[in-house]
């Protein structure tokens, strides 16, 4: 009988992380919709008028004018933490960011495992700080 092999311990490391980033992500990103259909007065984006907006097939500065007013630039979801629509952003970003954040963790482990990777530890950490600069709009 074949012995089944265990995954090293950092590629581990990266996939819970991965894994419960990214249903903490899809759970705020579920939630926030739903609640926002449900009391639509707690919203920056109008959903009565943003889902027939979008619907029509209408461009993005349509849909802005329909639902919300002028675009408030990038990141306004920060601002916009006390509005549904701000915490489903919220869940995006969390789910965009596991990357970043696992491959920081995997770079670790490579680090605390013996003997140590330092090459593979550099390289998680290279990736994630690509991952990190290409997210911010930087690379």
């Amino acid at each position: 009988m074949e012995q089944s092999r265990m995954p090293p311990g950092p590629q581990v490391v990266y996939g819970k992380v991965v894994f419960w980033l990214c249903i903490v992500a899809a759970s705020i990103s579920v939630i926030g919709p739903v609640l926002a259909v449900a009391f639509p007065d707690h919203t920056f984006m109008k959903p009565q008028y943003l889902f027939p907006a979008i619907w029509e097939g209408n461009g993005p500065e349509a849909v802005w004018q329909q639902a919300g007013g002028e675009f408030p630039g990038g990141h306004f979801w920060i601002s916009s933490l006390d509005t549904w629509d701000g915490i489903t952003q919220l869940g995006l970003v969390i789910g965009m960011a596991s990357a970043f954040l696992a491959l920081l963790a995997a770079s670790i482990a490579y680090l605390l495992e013996r003997p140590r990777s330092y090459g593979w530890a550099m390289a998680s950490l290279l990736i994630s700080l690509t991952v990190l600069t290409s997210a911010m709009g930087l690379l």
